[in-house]
């Protein structure tokens, strides 16, 4: 078992909601990525990974947010920081931070929750333009959160 692993959250059939699985792929495809990291497209539920997570140093959650800040914005939320509200809209049952926080209380799980903007969560089978544009930016990004917990 590699000891990262980072999950894509969304719903690809959902337009930018599934912006999470789509920088999942990108990265499972990016000769950049560690050796030590596992890429997966977890769907729309985190919880059915929770078993996936247990016995890793970290966990990465890729997933969409939706908080007025401009479409492909990048937020990083670790370790409990405070600053994603828990009631925020979401296309899931559970928001990812609600998971996030029930997977931690229950298992010594260390997540960062990578937060990206979207405008909206329509039907669509491709990202928004916007979302697109600034897929490069996002992924690079997120190497580098996973490069910083190498050191």
């Amino acid at each position: 078992m590699k000891p990262t692993l980072l999950i894509g959250l969304g719903n690809p059939l959902m337009g930018d909601d599934g912006v999470g699985c789509a920088v999942a792929e990108r990265l499972a495809h990016d000769p950049r990525l560690p050796d030590s990291a596992e890429v997966i497209c977890g769907g729309s539920d985190l919880l059915r990974y929770a078993a996936q997570m247990e016995g890793r140093s970290r966990v990465l959650v890729l997933d969409a947010i939706q908080d007025g800040a401009e479409p492909g914005g990048i937020f990083v939320f670790a370790d409990g920081q405070p600053g994603l509200d828990d009631h925020q809209d979401h296309a899931h049952h559970l928001s990812a931070v609600q998971a996030i926080r029930l997977l931690e209380a229950i298992a010594p799980i260390r997540c960062t929750l990578v937060g990206i903007a979207i405008s909206s969560a329509a039907m669509a089978d491709r990202l928004s333009p916007a979302v697109e544009a600034r897929m490069p930016a996002i992924v690079d990004r997120v190497l580098e959160e996973v490069e910083r917990w190498l050191v």
